[in-house]
């Protein structure tokens, strides 16, 4: 069985059949090309919004299930925007939100703190993003899920790849390492706090980073991530999501990667 976790990219947002109820999407997405290609079944576990917590979640409580347990062979994972959280809380059932809600868990980001329904909560993430947020704790703790991701399949003899969803994932890294404050790096923190300030963090990361096994670092140095694919081909949606042929595209890189990885591990 096939195995795919990530956000909007990987759920197939924007895809022709997306907004029909039930979506009719499906065998669009890179997960059902890929799967009929490898010639074995798929599970979709992609969330519109999900943060990297959540996409861990996702995956550590399907392969944790006992009624999945061995099922799995294959594993993709497409990690999220590291500036996303998510935090639990009530939230009345007719309130209606973009981001969809799983198990009373609101999924937020810098742009999104509206989605946060305790408006003390909401007011002081929002006041946290505008003055005090940097990257740098979120993207340590992707890359610690990532590198346990790696441990998990290879006791479980689960073949895995892994990567990043946007380029800005992978932009952020560089800004990070380069001095280059980014977007999203504008506080008075990030300012104060550059990488030559905090040695120990940025020679951390820059090992973890080189530990990643080739094919976990989609996106990352090795290959291309979704939307760079998109953005070259000119097959992006209005609102930003990969469309059909990007989907096709990223399946045969998929396919290869795991074709490749079968030979060098024979």
């Amino acid at each position: 069985m096939l195995l795919t976790a990530g956000c909007s990219f990987v759920w197939g947002d924007e895809l022709e059949g997306f907004d029909q109820d039930p979506p009719s999407h499906w065998g669009l997405t890179f997960t059902s090309i890929l799967a009929r290609k490898l010639g074995i079944d798929y599970v979709n576990r992609g969330i519109c919004g999900a943060c990297n917590d959540k996409i861990f979640r996702e995956v550590t409580d399907f392969l944790h299930n006992d009624d999945n347990r061995g099922k799995v062979t294959h594993l993709v994972v497409m990690w999220s925007a590291w500036q996303r959280a998510e935090i639990v809380e009530y939230m009345p059932a007719d309130r209606e939100i973009k981001i969809g809600r799983q198990i009373d868990v609101t999924q937020y980001s810098e742009l999104r703190t509206e989605l946060i329904y305790c408006e003390d909560k909401r007011d002081s993430m929002k006041k946290w993003y505008d003055t005090a947020y940097d990257s740098k704790t979120d993207i340590m703790h992707a890359l610690s899920m990532m590198k346990a991701l790696e441990i998990m399949c290879d006791a479980a003899g689960i073949k895995l790849i892994q990567g990043v969803f946007h380029t800005r994932n992978w932009t952020n890294i560089m800004s990070i390492l380069t001095d280059a404050l980014g977007f999203e790096s504008n506080t008075p923190l990030a300012k104060k706090h550059l990488i030559g300030s905090i040695p120990d963090y940025g020679k951390w990361l820059t090992d973890s980073i080189g530990s990643l096994k080739d094919t976990s670092r989609v996106g990352m140095g090795r290959g291309d991530d979704m939307f760079t694919i998109c953005r070259r081909i000119d097959d992006m949606k209005e609102f930003g999501h990969p469309g059909e042929k990007t989907q096709v595209i990223f399946a045969d890189f998929l396919h290869e990667t795991f074709a490749k990885s079968s030979q060098q591990n024979v």
